[in-house]
């Protein structure tokens, strides 16, 4: 049972099980089939998109505005500010360098990876 609703999306549920109450988790969409990956030299400006992109990643996209995302390798040296396009969580960009590690900004979150 639904107990509150803030935009129209609800917001806590009542569990018919246990009959307390739970924040509201959307499940996560099955992920979509990879389409075969284009060479950098092929790459577009646009990373891969999105059923219903989020406004984070719409933000995302409006700053990498043309930029060249780089595939990610842990022989290349990551600085702050570069873009990077990760096999597994799509378009990033380094947020911070801490000796051979790198803070990436992705649309699921922040994430830490190994750099030259």
């Amino acid at each position: 049972m639904i107990l509150s609703i803030t935009d129209g999306v609800p917001e806590k549920l009542i569990c018919s099980t246990c009959k307390s109450v739970h924040k509201f988790r959307a499940e996560r969409p099955a992920p979509a089939p990879r389409p075969a990956r284009a060479t950098v030299a092929t790459r577009t400006a646009s990373p891969r998109s999105a059923a219903s992109p989020s406004r984070f990643h719409e933000l995302m996209l409006e700053e990498h505005a043309g930029t060249r995302s780089l595939p990610y390798a842990v022989s290349q040296k990551w600085e702050e500010g570069m873009w990077m396009d990760h096999p597994s969580f799509g378009l990033g960009r380094v947020q911070k360098r801490t000796g051979r590690k790198v803070d990436v900004l992705f649309r699921d979150g922040l994430k830490t990876l190994v750099s030259a």
